[in-house]
């Protein structure tokens, strides 16, 4: 018999743990359980073509809020073609309330709810030996049996040092992917927006299987392992033990993305930190909201003054990317009071902020209580919000237009110089993205997709139409940033360039000191080489130290040679 487990990710980049861990745990059991991956990019008919091609005599689907309407889908053609076929579906997308499911869509057999390795390899194996008898035995299933749809009580949750270790000898399957891991289950607090809230306790792995499995990424030397532990520093000798280990058996290579709570930092916590590589480690760090009444109304333990002052001190170690999280959409808090939010968090500079919106999880604290709160939102996946008592559905919508101007001016990295100079021209970060929100929307541009290089093009001239902003400024701004990137080939409009090297440019490239320090990452090339692989810019100030500095600068560009935080080029002032 045929076991297959079907993972649809949101993004080629993605992979899914939770059916690696019920494919080894099978392994484990002596049961042989294969798994394929496909994204919700990929058209229902080809995912299709490749499960009936592989014949499965059971099929196991991993559902979450991105992928559900792609797999009800796939379901009821799969049960169409091979109406013998058993149809599993797991994932938290299902497990709040498999009953419903399982009425609403008939072509369902079994739903298996929460933690999925122990109950499907239970199945599997009861499928195997067509043992219907031993269904009621299984925890956290939910099965037909004579015309009834009956649920069984949770499987008590395993140790996780039974849990098994996702991923083979090779990682040959996952390059160019992020690669899942995690060292506990659970979370210390009880958001209400969250499905974590309603586990009971935090589950540690025993350390040495966990330095054991970091060991084995680390020599594979994969770019990046992301954790996917709740609130990783839950505990904090479970942290320090293995930010410690990775710091001790850095590769040079690897970089490791956790998410913290940055309240529970101390000072012995951020003075260890400095000591890291520079990339080594990426946190991402939930505020959701510093509205006081948001925060009482939604059960969050956060006190923003002394997150703040635990971010900044991790910023001002320069060495760990730092990415905070809001949330549009939480009880309490109207469209003022968010952008007050936006503001208290801006002022931090932290690497990306990420705005998101509040989803409605079913089972989560604050479905039971969306009416309570006068909270409305999509009855359909993702559930998201579409308006509230405080903010009205017009507000989110200019907070969603926002959210694409924040990825693609800010969270991209592209533009840091220029937006940092433009946000401090305006009373506060909000009121700058609020004034470059109503430029798009007048000119019509949220319609239209734009080439990379249009981007400094349309802020350019956002800024040509505020009374506050020195054009030749933020021109010069936006080529240093441009300049940064990469050595331009194309060129905005504005920077009317003129072809060829400027005479003292080209001195500069051809002076007689071949061994000039800043071409030794070029060693082995020559001149002609060199120019075409590096960039020389001139500048009415001195871009690295900000407006104070007036006066013609020339700025040297490697790009061999890149910030290991940011990936720009390495600029460098010389002197012609």
């Amino acid at each position: 018999m045929k076991h297959l487990l079907i993972g649809i990710n949101a993004k080629f980049i993605h992979s899914n743990l939770a059916i690696r861990y019920i494919q080894a745990f099978g392994e484990i059991k002596g049961l042989i359980i294969d798994y394929s991956e496909y994204t919700i990019n990929q058209s229902l008919d080809y995912i299709l073509d490749e499960i009936i091609k592989q014949e499965p005599n059971s099929i196991g689907f991993s559902c979450y809020l991105w992928n559900i309407e792609m797999i009800i889908k796939l379901v009821q053609m799969i049960r169409l073609i091979r109406p013998n076929m058993s149809i599993v579906l797991g994932g938290p997308e299902v497990s709040y309330n498999p009953k419903t499911w399982m009425m609403q869509y008939p072509e369902i057999d079994y739903i298996i709810s929460g933690e999925g390795e122990i109950p499907t390899v239970h199945l599997f194996t009861c499928l195997e030996k067509d043992c219907e008898d031993g269904f009621m035995k299984i925890g956290s299933l939910t099965y037909r049996s004579q015309g009834l749809i009956k649920q069984n009580p949770q499987e008590v949750p395993m140790s996780m040092a039974e849990v098994p270790f996702a991923y083979k000898k090779d990682l040959l399957d996952l390059e160019h992917r992020i690669i899942y891991y995690e060292t506990s289950r659970g979370c210390p607090f009880n958001c209400e927006y969250c499905l974590s809230s309603i586990e009971k306790g935090v589950r540690f792995r025993p350390l040495h299987m966990v330095f054991e499995e970091l060991q084995f990424f680390l020599d594979q030397g994969v770019s990046q392992v992301k954790f996917v532990d709740r609130t990783f520093n839950a505990k904090k000798s479970h942290s320090m033990a293995i930010w410690t280990y990775l710091r001790d058996h850095d590769n040079g290579k690897t970089n490791f993305h956790f998410e913290i709570t940055a309240d529970l930092l101390e000072e012995e916590d951020i003075l260890f930190l400095k000591t890291v590589r520079t990339g080594l480690f990426q946190f991402e760090i939930g505020v959701q909201s510093t509205n006081h009444e948001t925060i009482v109304d939604i059960n969050r333990q956060t006190d923003f003054e002394v997150l703040k002052e635990r971010v900044l001190a991790l910023k001002a170690n320069g060495n760990i990317h730092l990415h905070l999280d809001l949330i549009a959409g939480l009880p309490k808090e109207t469209y003022q009071a968010f952008g007050k939010s936006f503001n208290d968090v801006m002022a931090i500079r932290p690497e990306q902020l990420q705005l998101g919106f509040l989803k409605v999880l079913k089972g989560s604290k604050i479905d039971e209580q969306q009416e309570v709160y006068g909270i409305v939102s999509r009855k359909h996946p993702p559930y998201e919000v579409l308006k509230t008592r405080e903010m009205c559905y017009e507000d989110l919508r200019k907070l969603k237009d926002i959210e694409v101007l924040l990825e693609y001016y800010y969270n991209s990295g592209q533009f840091s110089n220029s937006i940092a100079y433009l946000m401090d021209l305006f009373d506060h970060p909000f009121a700058f993205f609020e004034a470059l929100r109503e430029y798009w929307e007048v000119e019509g541009l949220h319609h239209v997709k734009h080439h990379k290089i249009k981007f400094y093009d349309l802020l350019y001239v956002f800024g040509q139409q505020e009374s506050n902003v020195c054009q030749d400024i933020l021109a010069q701004w936006l080529i240093h940033d441009l300049c940064l990137q990469e050595k331009p080939k194309k060129w905005p409009d504005f920077a009317h360039v003129k072809e060829g090297l400027p005479p003292e440019i080209k001195n500069f490239y051809y002076k007689d000191d071949p061994a000039e320090p800043l071409f030794m990452a070029y060693e082995g090339y020559n001149i002609k080489q060199i120019i075409r692989m590096t960039h020389v810019e001139e500048y009415d100030f001195n871009p690295l130290l900000g407006l104070n500095e007036k006066g013609v600068n020339h700025i040297f560009y490697n790009y061999k040679t890149r910030d290991k935080m940011t990936g720009q080029a390495i600029a460098t002032r010389i002197r012609l």
